[in-house]
């Protein structure tokens, strides 16, 4: 089993302010990740644009282009990794 998961482009995995799986963990089908390391002015384009909304700011988002991907794989391992290089993911309650 590979020790890190693959993105379609590189970002630095200190560069993510947020990541988490959709619909939900246990039954993934998307993989959603917020990241700082594109540059600024793309960062409201498509889903960004509420995902940085003031009012997405003021319930706790951090600011940063959103990304997601299919969930093909083990979701597991790509937790451990996320988890293993330190990215960051807001808690909801």
């Amino acid at each position: 089993m590979p020790s890190c998961i693959l993105l379609p482009r590189s970002w630095k995995y200190s560069s993510f302010v947020n990541r988490d799986y959709f619909p939900s963990q246990s039954f993934p089908i998307l993989v959603y990740f917020k990241e700082t390391q594109t540059p600024k002015e793309m960062w409201n384009v498509g889903p960004g644009e509420q995902a940085n909304s003031p009012e997405a700011i003021a319930k706790g988002a951090v600011p940063g282009q959103v990304h997601f991907f299919p969930a093909i794989g083990a979701v597991d391992a790509m937790e451990n990794a996320f988890e293993a290089h330190g990215c960051a993911k807001i808690e909801t309650k």
